[in-house]
């Protein structure tokens, strides 16, 4: 098994994006390299049962993502998650794979070989939780929190109108980080909580990867304006 570090918030490892934000965990748990997350750090989430579509199009952004040279964020959960850090893994890219719990005891099992996938292509396994603790339905939530806090911009692939996604969604507005959805193209018919982010003003569409290169490599500033209405 691994050997999992901590870090305070005075530590010198401790992410640099967490050190002002009022209520970031005062300690973090980490097995694998945490400096990744000086890096610019893309969020790319969805849905735990997307359709195939869906989970090539993660695995295709983590790639593009990784090979433009960020590192890609998520909970490491079935679905889009994983499809998205295997592409970035394939790709030579670094991943970073917040977890529900502690690092002793990997959450879902089944992703356990892509977890350590993640940790020796350099990426790394953070969690808020110490050793000995199970996934619990709050944890969870919290673990969106910490998706959102640690990211400078979120993608959703594919998003219910309600559910884990969400929670990433509206924690990426408290914090103020840009968020990005994908649209199929006029006439198709686009996952309904993109749509809903996207019709509420909370999100910018992102239909190709030319768009999606271009959220990602943005301004922040220049992009806030999509979301005053």
């Amino acid at each position: 098994m691994w050997e999992i570090q901590s870090c305070k918030k005075d530590d010198e490892f401790y992410p640099k994006t967490l050190r002002d934000v009022k209520d970031a965990p005062d300690i973090l748990y980490y097995v694998g390299d945490i400096s990744v997350l000086e890096n610019v750090v893309i969020a790319v989430v969805g849905k735990r049962d997307a359709a195939e579509r869906y989970l090539r199009l993660a695995r295709r952004i983590g790639e593009v993502l990784a090979r433009e040279g960020f590192t890609i964020l998520n909970g490491l959960a079935m679905g889009v998650d994983a499809y998205a850090s295997e592409g970035a893994v394939e790709a030579n890219g670094k991943v970073v794979a917040v977890m529900p719990g502690g690092l002793d005891e990997i959450y879902p099992k089944s992703n356990i070989k892509l977890a350590e996938k993640i940790v020796t292509a350099g990426g790394c396994l953070i969690s808020e939780y110490p050793n000995g603790t199970k996934p619990q339905k709050y944890t969870f939530v919290q673990r969106d929190r910490i998706q959102a806090m640690l990211s400078n911009k979120v993608f959703i692939v594919d998003a219910e109108k309600v559910g884990g996604t969400m929670h990433t969604a509206d924690y990426a507005a408290k914090y103020a980080k840009p968020l990005g959805c994908f649209v199929e193209s006029a006439g198709a018919a686009s996952p309904a909580g993109n749509q809903l982010l996207i019709d509420s003003h909370k999100a910018s569409a992102v239909p190709n990867t030319e768009a999606l290169i271009d959220f990602v490599g943005q301004p922040d500033y220049a992009q806030m304006s999509l979301f005053v209405h």
